[in-house]
Parts: structure tokens; sequence; C-alpha cells
């Protein structure tokens, strides 16, 4: 990530709302580099976050290269999410924890969720 990443810290940053903070992509940032310095962490699950959130924004492949202008949606943690075709529980636990066996802690947060498979393409879920 360039040098310009600390000048966007802080009240530099546009407002976002309570799960998310607005994040302006600048020449040559990466998702990795933008978890390390968003999270503090550089684990894959950290910025795996960030894709997710951004997953309409970004495409499928999180690996593509982000688009310098484009505005991503930082979560503080938690976030919003909207499923995607062949998304599963178990799927989205493995990207966000590391851990697929975890997607129950997904299940939790969205009481409407019967099963490890009752999650329908369109709709949104909460990713604690």
């Amino acid at each position: 990530m360039n040098g310009d990443v600390a000048a966007s810290q802080g009240p530099a940053l546009p407002a976002g709302s309570a799960w998310y903070q607005w994040y302006h992509v600048k020449k040559g940032d990466k998702l990795s580099e933008i978890g390390r310095w968003w999270y503090g962490r550089p684990q894959e699950k950290w910025w795996r976050r960030i894709w997710l959130a951004n997953r309409r924004t970004i495409g499928e492949n999180p690996d593509q290269q982000i688009e310098r202008g484009e505005w991503l949606k930082l979560p503080y943690v938690g976030f919003s999410y909207h499923v995607e075709e062949k998304d599963t529980l178990p799927q989205l636990a493995d990207w966000v924890y590391g851990d697929a066996n975890m997607w129950q802690q997904i299940q939790y947060f969205n009481d409407w969720i019967k099963g490890r498979d009752d999650i329908q393409a369109g709709s949104w879920i909460w990713i604690p």
C-alpha cells in the first residue's frame, strides 16, 4: 500500500455506518494490505471480511486487482452481507473465521436461518 494510507486514518475517512467505514482505494492498494492496516492483522480471514462486505463491487475473485478510485466498506468487526448464489454457511465461516465448523456462529446472529443450508441468494445476513 502506498504511503497515503496513514493520511486516511481518523477523521479523514468519510463516515460510514454503525458497521463500516468508507475507504477510498488508491493506486497500488491490495486487500491484504488494507486488511493489515484496518485490522492490524495480516491473516487472510481479516482481508476476506473486506472482500465479503464489498463482493458486489470487487467481484467473485478477491485476488483480482481492486481499482483506484473505488470506495470500499471496511467493516468494524461484524458486517451485513448479501448472500450470493452457491454461498453456504460453512463456506462463509471458513472465509471469515478460518473454520467452516463455526457456521453456527453466523446462524446464531440470524435466528431466521434454520440450518447450515438454509440461506437464499439475494438475502442479507449479519456476519459477526
